[in-house]
């Protein structure tokens, strides 16, 4: 107990732990929608816009979160555009621009002489390098997530149970698909600053992996899932303080205990019943 009271005299572990918090509260709810809305394959290509917004910002020697969110904005743009607007086929043109994003990010590392080190350190991450403008960053795109999912909650949820209907019911089906890729790339980008772009699944879709089995209403599912994601975030950060842990490793590893365990539940209920 000294310990966690003494680490939390420091600023890194306070801004750490209060961007864990947000993230681990908000973030589940955008992966509702990457799950709901069959977007996982853009979820690769979005992890690879990292990557290559990295090597862009490590390469001109500019600010690391403004540079990814931008190339992942314009990554979309650019899906949003080859798919016609429709949501139809959109794996088939986010791996055609995963592959994009790969080979141009080998091309620039190579061209500006990248360290390979520093390309490995944003696979990983940390919440410990926060900053107070990536706090406020924070802060804007959780209340964003909120504020959307509780304003357009009807709309969601046509959405998600069949776009024909919706546009039937008078849903802007085009501007609703637009919107949920735009939060998903930001949400993808900002995850890679807390826990790397290696595990952001365990920050964004675990979480909601892990309870979407049980949840018996799209509601409840945006709440068990947010709860979820930040109790897994609090218990995740403190134990890795008080182990000195990586976080991301941690939450990952706990993630997948949830998901197994929940798992093993339903299967349970069901044997009995």
């Amino acid at each position: 107990m000294n310990k966690l009271l003494f680490l939390f005299t420091l600023k890194p572990i306070v801004y750490g732990f209060i961007g864990m918090l947000v993230s681990g509260l908000c973030f589940p709810l955008a992966g509702v929608v990457i799950l709901r809305n069959n977007l996982v394959p853009m979820r690769y290509m979005l992890m690879h816009g990292v990557l290559l917004g990295g090597i862009f910002s490590i390469a001109l020697k500019l600010p690391l979160l403004p540079v990814v969110i931008a190339m992942n904005i314009v990554l979309v743009g650019i899906m949003y555009f080859l798919n016609g607007g429709k949501h139809s086929r959109l794996s088939t043109v986010s791996s055609a621009m995963m592959v994009f994003t790969m080979g141009l990010a080998s091309l620039l590392s190579h061209i500006f002489d990248v360290p390979a080190k520093d390309t490995l350190e944003l696979l990983w991450g940390s919440p410990f390098a926060l900053t107070l403008p990536n706090l406020a960053v924070l802060f804007v795109l959780g209340i964003l997530l909120i504020l959307y999912v509780a304003v357009f909650f009807k709309p969601i949820s046509l959405l998600f149970f069949d776009q024909d209907i919706a546009k039937s019911c008078g849903v802007n089906v085009r501007l609703h698909n637009f919107f949920m890729l735009l939060i998903t790339a930001l949400v993808i980008s900002v995850a890679m600053k807390m826990v790397g772009a290696l595990l952001i699944d365990a920050l964004v879709i675990l979480p909601v992996a892990a309870v979407s089995k049980n949840a018996k209403s799209l509601k409840g599912l945006f709440a068990i899932s947010a709860a979820t994601g930040f109790s897994l975030s609090l218990v995740s950060y403190l134990l890795s303080l008080l182990f000195n842990l990586p976080v991301g490793g941690t939450m990952a590893v706990l993630s997948v205990v949830i998901f197994l365990l929940s798992g093993i539940y339903k299967f349970l209920r069901n044997k009995r019943y």
